[in-house]
């Protein structure tokens, strides 16, 4: 927190404990939903080594809209000026990575929708075509 804070991009060697940790937790919680940042194959792989059937769900935007929801944060330790590097880092999932890439500009209704119909068939209890 304290090397992005001060606007410093994290390198493998920054990012190897906090995936530990989140792998760690996603094995304890086998239903559980994590926000992160797994930019490279790498780093969903070994996500996937602690909590294996782990799904990712990508949400792809432009970068001028990144920033400004970023920027647009008045709670968060990130920069605006770190989208940059993650773009960068970014490694966009692979065919045979179990996820779903989506529009980031989406409603959220209407992204988990989709990440359920793709992993579920559809939302649980719902019946009425909607």
């Amino acid at each position: 927190v304290a090397k992005m804070s001060r606007g410093e991009p994290l390198d493998d060697a920054d990012r190897a404990p906090w995936l530990d940790s989140v792998g760690a937790w996603l094995a304890a919680q086998p239903r559980g939903v994590v926000a992160c940042s797994a930019l490279r194959r790498s780093y969903r792989d070994r996500l996937r080594l602690a909590a294996p059937g782990l799904g990712f769900l990508h949400l792809v935007g432009d970068e001028a809209l990144l920033d400004a929801r970023l920027a647009a944060r008045s709670d968060h330790f990130m920069p605006a000026s770190l989208v940059a590097s993650q773009l960068t880092t970014l490694e966009p999932l692979e065919p045979d990575e179990d996820g779903l890439a989506i529009d980031c500009t989406l409603p959220v209704d209407r992204i988990v929708r989709a990440w359920l119909e793709r992993n579920h068939g559809g939302p649980p209890g719902r019946d009425d075509g909607d």
